[in-house]
C-alpha cells in the first residue's frame, strides 16, 4: 500500500492544523478543494484510501482536527458513490440529517459514514451509537418531504451505514436485528465491501444493487444472527458482480491484509510518540547528579500529573478571584 493513500486525509488535516491551536478553518471550503482533488486518484488508489480510513488516535476528541477528518470521510463515501455511477449531496446542516445523501436517478439512500479510532477502548461501538433506526427514519422522511415540496418524483429507499470492519461485533448482536428491519431497511457495509464493489463497478448496475434494500421481496428474516445477515449480503453481492463465495472470501482476505498493514502504520505513529516521550524523560533524568535532586524532580513530575486538575483550580483562583481594591 502507498503511505500517501493510507494517510490521504490525515495529511490534508495536518496541513491545515499543524497543531490544534490554529484557528478553525472553513470546513466547507476545504471540502470543496478536496472534492476536486480526490477525483484525480485512480480507482486503485482510492480503494486504498477508503479501506485505510481511521481517525488518527492522537487527535483530541471532538477537536478541530477530528471534525475536519470526519467531514472528509463523508466526502469519501460520496466520492465512492460517484465513481459507482451515482451522485451525492453533503448536507451543510449537520443536526438531524444524514451524513451523505446518495442519489441515483429518482431514488436516494440516507448514509451514515462512520469512522473510528483504532485505539478506542471497545472492540465494537455501542449499538445505539452505531445505528438509531428512529433517526434514520426521520432522515428518510425529511428527504422525501423535501422532494415532495419541490414536486419531484423521488423516493428514499432506506439507510446505509459505512464503517471499518475492524470495529465490528464478534458475534450475534442487536445491530444485525436493526439492519434487517423491514420497516426501515438499513444496510451496513464495511469499507472493504465498498472497495470490492468499486473494483467490479463495470459489472454493477446501480438499479440492481439497490435491490439489496428490498428486504421483504428478498425474504430477509429479521434476526440478531451475524451469520444470517452476512450470508444475505455476501450472496447478493456475489450474484451482483458474478463471483463465487470462495472468490468473495479471497477478496475480503486480501483487503483485510491491506487494512492491517495500514493499521500498523497508524500504530507506529502512536508508538513513536510513546518512544519520544520516554527518550525525553530519560534525558531529563540524566541531568540530575544527586539522589536529592532526582527525588525533587520525581516529586514535581508526579505531582504535576496527579494534581493536574487541582493545580489548575488553584491557578484560576489566584488569577481571577480577587477585587482590585483589595490588591
Amino acid at each position: 500500500m502507498k503511505l500517501s493513500n493510507v494517510f490521504y486525509f490525515k495529511n490534508i488535516v495536518d496541513r491545515y492544523y499543524p497543531d490544534e491551536n490554529r484557528p478553525a478553518v472553513d470546513i466547507q471550503s476545504v471540502v470543496a478543494v478536496v472534492k476536486e482533488d480526490i477525483k484525480k486518484l485512480s480507482d486503485e488508489d482510492f480503494i486504498e484510501v477508503i479501506t485505510s480510513c481511521f481517525i488518527p488516535d492522537l487527535y483530541s476528541g471532538m477537536g478541530k482536527c477530528e471534525k475536519l477528518f470526519t467531514k472528509l470521510t463523508e466526502l469519501m463515501v460520496g466520492e465512492w458513490w460517484r465513481r459507482m455511477g451515482g451522485s451525492y449531496n453533503l448536507p451543510t446542516k449537520k443536526s438531524g440529517t444524514e451524513d451523505v445523501e446518495l442519489i441515483y436517478n429518482n431514488i436516494s439512500i440516507a448514509c451514515d459514514a462512520k469512522v473510528f479510532r483504532l485505539g478506542r477502548s471497545q472492540k465494537a461501538p455501542n449499538v445505539k451509537d452505531f445505528l438509531k433506526l428512529a433517526s434514520v427514519k426521520i432522515w428518510i422522511d425529511n428527504l422525501n418531504s423535501n422532494y415532495q415540496k419541490s414536486k419531484i418524483s423521488h423516493s428514499t429507499i432506506g439507510g446505509l451505514v459505512t464503517y471499518s470492519s475492524l470495529h465490528e461485533w464478534e458475534s450475534d448482536s442487536e445491530v444485525y436485528e436493526e439492519c434487517t428491519n423491514h420497516t426501515t431497511p438499513v444496510v451496513m457495509l464495511p469499507y472493504e465491501v465498498l472497495a470490492l464493489l468499486l473494483k467490479y463497478k463495470q459489472r454493477v448496475q446501480i438499479n440492481e444493487f439497490v435491490k439489496l434494500w428490498n428486504y421483504a421481496e428478498n425474504n430477509v428474516r429479521t434476526s440478531r444472527q451475524k451469520n444470517s445477515y452476512w450470508t444475505y449480503v455476501s450472496n447478493f453481492i456475489c450474484n451482483l458482480i458474478g463471483i463465487s463465495a470462495a472468490e468473495y472470501n479471497s477478496e475480503m482476505k486480501e483487503y483485510h491484509k491491506d487494512i492491517l498493514l495500514a493499521t500498523a502504520e497508524y500504530r507506529k505513529i502512536v508508538q513513536d510518540t510513546v518512544d519520544a516521550v520516554r527518550r525525553n524523560i530519560s534525558a531529563n533524568l540524566d541531568k540530575h547528579s544527586t539522589i536529592e535532586s532526582l527525588r525533587n524532580y520525581a516529586l514535581n513530575e508526579i505531582e504535576r500529573r496527579d494534581n493536574a486538575t487541582a493545580l489548575d483550580y488553584l491557578k484560576h483562583i489566584d488569577d481571577f478571584r480577587y477585587y482590585r481594591d483589595q490588591k
